[in-house]
């Protein structure tokens, strides 16, 4: 199937997929594939070099912040216990006279550390966050409580995160929230840039100033979620979108998705990060290998050399800077086609979200036909955009036919496709839900299938076909 034709596809499997035009654009990513598969074991014996490599990349892409932590995925690179076991490692590492010896372990190293992060008890013992109020939370584990889908707030166990109401609350009134929050065992607060659960609602700079603000004052952790939200914002990650300069930096960044590989990003300038005292480059890069150590492998070899090649496309490709056009052609294009459902509405009860990361209402996502990706049930009514970053879409014609019947030909070839492979559209064009529909028939001239909700049923059998 050809990858790199303009298709009505803005799910891109929950937006895993950033672009494939640059795929002859990751050389290093490339060479080491080849060599893996001609020597797998020499590639192994260069896994340090490799990891170098990456944290050099990563670094720079993102500037100044280090991968110091892998995952399998998002959730799990945001547990509390393993963020403060990783800070208790830190603060012990920074004492070391010697940063390349392996630590032996003092019966004073533990309360020393404990005392330079300045945390109480609870805080060790029982480690929670805070996570501001509406954000995605998570689908499993401690953060699955303040989940909107009932079906993971079922599944929630241990110690349950505290929501935080940021909207129309003053510095004071975040701070004393937090104080009480610290007493009882947070160690810090999530929060989103782009809201991932509603309507793509975004954070402003100001309420961003003042959670970071206090955040600082209790000594808190600040992290940033930004699992989808990175590169297809406008900046490597949404929180350096230069708007949000006055923040002090967050101490943590959560990455995943797109990135092909989860984890957590450390700045060492963050409020509490800096308490460690580990100032120089040399010395930040050797706490994160000393906290990988902790593990056999930081990150298994196959996923790191792909992860490596998404940062050379980003980069090649100038994704951050493309994110800014894809998203704008977009609405654009919307607002032109849509026309008199504008009428009397705010942009805001249209639209949502930044750059390339589109929150439509549904109502008028389902009139153009495309793919889009699920919000957190039937009862949000908006439908999450996430375009690729493909070379193409930054022609605001390309996005016009995407979007129109000029797309037609391009429709009935992937439908082509998809028969000759006996597949179908994977997701519902109306919610963007898996399009599982086993009763009726997908549509091939225009490439769309629905859900099984009685709401998507009907709307596949109302709607109608383009025409040229």
């Amino acid at each position: 199937m050809n990858t790199t034709l303009p298709d009505h596809d803005f799910h891109n499997k929950w937006g895993t997929i950033l672009g494939v035009t640059e795929l002859d654009q990751r050389p290093l990513a490339t060479a080491l594939w080849k060599e893996y598969w001609k020597d797998p074991i020499n590639v192994e014996r260069n896994y340090d070099k490799i990891l170098a490599r990456y944290t050099d990349e990563f670094v720079a892409f993102f500037k100044g912040i280090l991968p110091i932590s892998f995952h399998g995925h998002g959730t799990d690179a945001m547990s509390p216990t393993t963020i403060a076991s990783m800070f208790l490692r830190l603060a012990i590492f920074a004492k070391q006279s010697d940063p390349d010896a392996i630590i032996i372990s003092t019966p004073e190293d533990r309360p020393s550390a404990i005392e330079q992060l300045g945390w109480n008890a609870a805080q060790v013992g029982n480690p929670q966050w805070a996570v501001v109020k509406d954000s995605y939370a998570a689908g499993f584990g401690p953060l699955a409580t303040l989940s909107a889908q009932p079906a993971f707030r079922d599944i929630t166990t241990g110690a349950g995160a505290t929501s935080l109401q940021l909207v129309n609350r003053t510095k004071q009134e975040l701070s004393e929230r937090l104080r009480t929050a610290r007493q009882e065992g947070c160690i810090g607060v999530i929060v989103e840039i782009v809201n991932n659960q509603y309507s793509g609602r975004v954070t402003t700079p100001a309420e961003m100033s003042k959670l970071s603000e206090a955040c600082a004052e209790n000594g808190l952790l600040l992290v940033v979620d930004e699992t989808v939200t990175s590169i297809r914002c406008g900046a490597p990650f949404a929180h350096q979108r230069p708007e949000y300069g006055g923040m002090r930096p967050p101490d943590l960044v959560i990455f995943g998705k797109a990135l092909a590989v989860s984890g957590i990003g450390i700045n060492f300038e963050g409020s509490v990060a800096r308490r460690l005292g580990i100032s120089t480059n040399k010395h930040r890069r050797q706490a994160i290998l000393n906290w990988q150590t902790c593990v056999t492998q930081a990150v298994q070899t196959p996923v790191l050399i792909n992860a490596l090649g998404v940062l050379e496309m980003a980069k090649a490709g100038d994704w951050v800077r493309r994110s800014r056009v894809i998203g704008e052609h977009l609405r654009e294009t919307v607002r032109s086609r849509a026309g008199s459902m504008f009428d009397g509405l705010e942009e805001s009860e249209i639209f949502g979200g930044l750059g390339s990361f589109l929150f439509v209402k549904i109502e008028v996502s389902g009139i153009f036909l495309v793919m889009g990706a699920s919000n957190a049930g039937p009862w949000v009514r908006w439908v999450r955009w996430l375009p690729r970053m493909d070379e193409h879409m930054t022609s605001r014609s390309t996005v016009e036919s995407i979007l129109g019947p000029a797309s037609l030909p391009h429709r009935r070839e992937r439908a082509r496709q998809l028969a000759v492979q006996e597949l179908r559209p994977e997701w519902c064009f109306w919610c963007g839900n898996h399009a599982q529909n086993q009763v009726l028939d997908w549509c091939r001239e225009c490439c769309i299938h629905v859900c099984n909700t009685e709401e998507c049923s009907a709307q596949l059998i109302a709607h109608k076909c383009l025409t040229e």
